[in-house]
């Protein structure tokens, strides 16, 4: 099913959630509604299940307007946060719950629910209660539940943030396993970019309210819109150095880079923002000169902690590197990865 989101807007009292928003969101695409807590993303996640009722605007599921429809008869899953099981349901009667309401036969009902019960690798947990299962176990159930209605959407609002750092890989994985099985529209709500990244077909990437960009997780790394999006995006976080193009040249921190800079305004305030796999020590001759404040290792990457002129750079560097604290290096650039910003607007140039 395709979503349609037309110029949805959200106002409580003096608070506007959502400004003005509008996105199209195609049939069994898993989509990541991705950004910093406050940007409006459950607001947005309950408008399209129907818990709020927008101020303006408009939502549309294929061609029918949705808008005014009640929550029931939207044909929506929901996975929330915390789960929502019944403590003192088994695990076979949580997920038959729904489809009990609907007053579905008794036969058809544990007949779906051992479909999805089995979906979701839950099926030898049928009789356990909620509090004699892990948190990954209960998550499942509860996908199972929304599921099991055979609804047109699904909503995930932050359904692993519960979970350890270890369970959280392993079910979004099983979340894109499942939501490819079965083929339906699903979007995901995080503020956790490599989650994001790492499931989704697209992703909607929101700030106060305002949606800054809507693409592919690669096009949203590569090609950032404006420099928030480049900011939130990329771990380590982006370098951004301090510069300004004064009497036909490009000033980064002071010293000349020879980066292209046609259509920048002369005089105003810019950030060269690069990524930290795009910097480059002592490889090319350079104006943009620098001192090692130390190195460390994250992980199976070696990165230099860099001082340039008022900024901080890191970089990525080899694990037999001889760098070391107070040694002067240069800095060039790659091609890739690094990008132009007007340091007010947040617009990009290059």
């Amino acid at each position: 099913m395709k979503i349609t989101i037309e110029n949805l807007t959200k106002q409580f009292d003096n608070h506007l959630a959502v400004n003005n928003f509008s996105a199209q969101i195609e049939s069994g695409q898993l989509v990541s509604l991705l950004g910093p807590s406050g940007c409006g993303k459950s607001t947005m996640l309950n408008m399209l299940s129907g818990i709020l009722t927008p101020s303006q605007g408009k939502i549309w599921f294929d061609e029918d307007d949705v808008t005014d429809v009640a929550a029931e008869k939207r044909g929506v899953g929901l996975v929330f946060q915390n789960y929502a099981l019944y403590p003192h349901m088994t695990v076979l009667e949580n997920i038959c719950f729904p489809l009990e309401i609907q007053r579905v036969p008794k036969a058809e009902r544990i007949a779906r629910a051992k479909e999805m019960a089995q979906l979701v690798h839950v099926e030898d947990l049928l009789d356990r209660l909620p509090k004699q299962m892990s948190g990954g176990q209960q998550q499942r159930v509860a996908i199972a539940r929304a599921l099991v209605k055979k609804p047109r959407l699904l909503l995930l609002d932050e359904p692993l943030s519960n979970l350890d750092a270890r369970l959280r890989i392993e079910m979004r994985e099983e979340i894109r396993r499942i939501q490819q099985s079965i083929g339906i529209t699903t979007i995901f709500v995080t503020h956790d970019q490599e989650e994001a990244m790492s499931i989704s077909d697209a992703i909607i990437l929101m700030k106060q309210g305002v949606l800054q960009q809507m693409d592919k997780p690669q096009e949203l790394y590569d090609q950032p819109k404006n420099c928030f999006v480049a900011d939130f995006l990329g771990n380590p976080t982006i370098n951004k150095l301090n510069a300004v193009y004064e009497g036909g040249r490009l000033l980064v921190e002071g010293m000349p880079c020879d980066i292209e800079t046609s259509s920048v305004p002369a005089s105003a305030p810019l950030y060269l923002s690069c990524r930290v796999e795009s910097v480059l020590i002592n490889q090319k001759p350079s104006s943009i000169k620098g001192t090692i404040i130390d190195t460390y290792v994250i992980g199976k990457e070696n990165i230099a902690n860099i001082q340039v002129g008022n900024s901080r750079v890191r970089a990525y560097i080899d694990s037999d590197s001889a760098l070391r604290p107070t040694e002067e290096v240069t800095l060039s650039f790659k091609n890739k990865g690094v990008f132009l910003f007007d340091a007010n607007s947040g617009e990009r140039y290059i």
